[in-house]
């Protein structure tokens, strides 16, 4: 064997056991990062138990989101187009918002209400659009049933694009309002979100969440960003919204946090609209 040959070979070694060693070093950094966050929230949860802040399973999970951009529909939109297809209703377009009352109100049930308005939704004679919605849960109540427009398989709060359903006291949908978000596009790439816990942790640590409250839920959506346009449309940006009451006085209120950079975000008029001011 050569002289060149062994040294290439002991070139090769240690260009193998750098790379290890650097690899180990790098696993073990983010090992320890990752294991000190997690610690830090354990005590800010424990915190939060003694100042009587009530919440449930927190996840410590990632998601995944990206900074989208859209304009909503008014005259002439997309929405108002579509709407010349309706049926069996009286309707009017106004400032970007579609109204309407259907000629026979239509009987639900409290077991089966989310799947007559499901069936409702598939047919365009009935609602423009329909698919681009998902029932959402934690924004209706027994009088308004509300659906969200969809943006990348989650849940537009805002009210760009909203369905609200009209219940009466006699268990019949008696019409809705509509709004839509269109042109949407994707403006970056796709990144990690902050997860459930870290959200809820930061805006206790932000003095936020008063003592004796409860979470009553924390749902990953997309919210506009204030005083953020791009060629005449607004972005939106995955954020946490939670929701918290207080147990004293019965108050309750919304919190945002973007989900990319954990920022506190302002609430306006337009970013939540929702039915949850009504106890559940």
């Amino acid at each position: 064997m050569n002289f060149k040959r062994i040294q290439w070979i002991f070139i090769l070694a240690f260009l193998l056991f750098d790379i290890f060693v650097g690899s180990s070093l790098i696993l073990e950094t983010r090992f320890t990062v990752s294991n000190g966050q997690q610690n830090r929230q354990s005590t800010v949860l424990k915190e939060m138990r003694n100042d009587s802040i009530n919440y449930g399973n927190l996840s410590n999970k990632q998601q995944t989101g990206y900074y989208i951009a859209g304009k909503r529909s008014t005259d002439g939109g997309v929405l108002e187009q579509e709407s010349d297809k309706l049926h069996n209703q009286n309707f009017r377009f106004t400032s970007g918002t579609l109204t309407s009352e259907f000629d026979k109100p239509i009987k639900v049930s409290a077991d089966n209400t989310v799947q007559r308005i499901n069936r409702l939704l598939k047919n365009k004679r009935m609602i423009s659009l329909g698919d681009h919605y998902r029932y959402n849960k934690e924004l209706s109540d027994k009088n308004t049933i509300v659906y969200t427009q969809v943006l990348e398989d989650k849940p537009l709060i805002s009210n760009d694009g909203q369905i609200r359903f009209r219940i009466n006291s006699d268990h019949e949908v008696t019409g809705y309002t509509q709004t839509y978000l269109q042109d949407v596009e994707v403006l970056r790439q796709r990144s990690n979100t902050i997860s459930q816990r870290r959200a809820i942790t930061w805006l206790y640590k932000h003095n936020q969440i008063p003592n004796n409250s409860r979470i009553r839920w924390a749902t990953l959506s997309y919210s506009k960003l204030l005083n953020t346009t791009t060629d005449d449309k607004s972005v939106y940006v995955p954020t946490w919204i939670v929701e918290i009451k207080t147990k004293n006085s019965g108050a309750i209120q919304q919190l945002q946090v973007n989900a990319f950079n954990s920022t506190v975000m302002k609430e306006t008029p337009d970013s939540v609209n929702t039915n949850s001011l009504n106890n559940k």
